[in-house]
């Protein structure tokens, strides 16, 4: 299990491994509750491998292109050894597609303090054949009201601290406004995250989780960013916007594409 871990320190408040009421993020990509899920319901899902281990999740949005966490991939000093792996199900024994990852690109107002525009496109050598298995997503323009149905999926640890899972894996959530979120996270919460949840806790994205897709409308809503722990009561997940990211990744897809040869989404 791969599991990113961060020390802050703000304010005094030292905080390593954890989140606390100040609001300060532990960018863990955080599924719990959920179920089994097949590759060709979901086959934008890919499985970013590090030295040929999950390291986190993303979404083809072209052939040669991921979109995933920034804080995936901030810390790695290259891209050796860094590869994606399209079209599985299973990820201890995965099948499919697996290309190199050639360049990262982060957004240039990315913040590790508090996760604010957690966003990177990986550009892979090499293009992705696509199949029922293998597909881009669109990305979503607006946000969906307070309390609407959304997707999150990935290989993420299925209990919090516990071990990945092999199959791929899909929980409903519902979409929490960002005025009522901020009263578990504060000042850390921001314009260009979304935040969902259920009552009671339960049911949310874990570790190994990060930078995959959030889904409304077979349409890319988030990207899975941070939380306090795993589907604790109170405490929503919390995604990178991709409604307030979207001209960026518009723009970042076109300066590194044949432009006659992808159609945008």
């Amino acid at each position: 299990m791969y599991r990113i871990l961060i020390g802050f320190c703000i304010v005094g408040l030292s905080v390593a491994g954890t989140v606390f009421q100040s609001g300060v993020p532990m960018p863990d990509g955080r599924i719990v509750g959920g179920h089994d899920a097949d590759i060709t319901s979901y086959p934008h899902q890919i499985s970013m491998r590090y030295n040929g281990n999950h390291r986190c999740g993303g979404s083809i949005i072209a052939p040669n292109m991921i979109l995933s966490a920034a804080h995936c991939v901030n810390t790695l000093s290259g891209v050796a050894n860094l590869t994606i792996i399209a079209g599985t199900t299973e990820t201890f024994f995965p099948t499919g597609q697996e290309l190199p990852v050639r360049e990262i690109i982060i957004h240039e107002k990315y913040k590790s303090l508090y996760q604010d525009y957690d966003a990177a496109i990986l550009v892979l050598d090499g293009e992705f054949e696509y199949n029922k298995a293998v597909q881009p997503i669109e990305l979503a323009s607006e946000r969906p009201e307070h309390g609407t149905p959304v997707i999150v999926t990935g290989w993420g640890t299925t209990t919090e601290g516990g071990a990945l899972s092999n199959v791929l894996q899909q929980v409903e959530v519902n979409v929490v406004e960002n005025a009522k979120c901020k009263s578990a996270y504060f000042i850390a919460l921001t314009s260009r995250m979304l935040c969902a949840a259920v009552d009671g806790g339960g049911k949310d994205a874990c570790q190994g989780d990060s930078g995959g897709p959030l889904i409304y409308n077979n349409e890319l809503l988030g990207i899975v960013s941070w939380g306090t722990g795993c589907a604790r009561e109170k405490y929503p997940g919390v995604y990178a916007a991709v409604p307030d990211l979207r001209q960026w990744i518009i723009d970042t897809r076109a300066s590194k594409a044949n432009v006659g040869r992808i159609e945008f989404l």
